[in-house]
């Protein structure tokens, strides 16, 4: 869990000061700006220890000829188009599973052992089962949502038990049903920790993903950066991955800034 900066510091003269926010991003993007800046540096110091990891120039360089090959955008597509499903897919059970056990302490009293003993399972043992029985394009999206269920499903549910009873009260004294309990009582609610779990949501669908067209697939960036260390072209391998980095980065960052923006 993320903690809150206070609203307010002291200043010299002991009197409450409000943080601005304008100065609160300057300093995030500077702090990003100095992170970003070492990684580059480190990329580069490595890059001339070992021929595995190219410069960073070449590898940009190699990404955007990548990007250019109607081939590699086709596997682009497919990766995206698989990672969307599997987030869509393990958001909307896990955040309808995280609900009803939030809501109901018998469902939490009997399936609860069993989502943490399935959540602590690695997820990657399951795809060997998953094949045969989802074939090559559907046992990936399957496993991307099996990576994405869990966050939405734990958040879902802690967010809607530490709901304080005043909420309830609330609703039953104004005689709400219950779609206008849910949607004007509980998801207000639980709106941090059930956009927190679809944030981490997201990078794990691209892990899911991206792993299992790792093992059998036939198109998809998966199977890139696997060709692509076997052949030995490793600024392909490095190109693709800092790819699905940079796109994982961006779609949590966005939804960090959507995130704070509604608090």
């Amino acid at each position: 869990m993320t903690a809150t900066l206070p609203s307010t510091t002291e200043g010299r003269t002991g009197r409450p000061r409000r943080f601005v926010p304008g100065a609160l991003l300057r300093s995030q993007f500077f702090g990003a700006a100095v992170l970003a800046v070492i990684i580059v540096i480190a990329w580069e110091v490595m890059s001339g220890l070992t021929f595995v990891i190219p410069s960073p120039q070449h590898t940009i360089a190699v990404l955007f000829q990548n990007l250019s090959d109607p081939a590699y955008l086709f596997d682009l597509r497919v990766t995206a188009q698989a990672v969307l499903m599997a987030f869509v897919i393990g958001t909307a059970v896990g955040g309808a599973t995280g609900l009803l056990l939030g809501l109901s302490s018998r469902l939490r009293l009997i399936f609860e052992p069993l989502i943490i003993m399935l959540n602590g399972i690695p997820k990657i043992v399951l795809y060997p089962v998953l094949l045969p029985i989802f074939s090559l394009s559907g046992s990936k999206v399957v496993m991307g949502v099996l990576f994405a269920l869990f966050p939405v499903l734990i958040n879902v549910s802690t967010g809607v038990q530490e709901i304080p009873k005043v909420y309830w009260k609330l609703a039953r004294s104004v005689r709400a049903n219950a779609w206008q309990t849910l949607v004007h009582i509980i998801f207000p609610a639980i709106r941090r920790p059930m956009l927190t779990g679809i944030r981490l949501a997201v990078s794990l669908a691209v892990v899911g993903v991206v792993l299992s067209e790792f093992f059998a697939t036939r198109r998809g960036l998966g199977r890139v950066v696997l060709q692509s260390y076997s052949h030995g072209d490793y600024p392909s391998m490095v190109a693709t991955i800092m790819l699905l980095i940079t796109i994982s980065f961006g779609i949590s960052i966005a939804l960090w800034q959507w995130e704070k923006r509604i608090h």
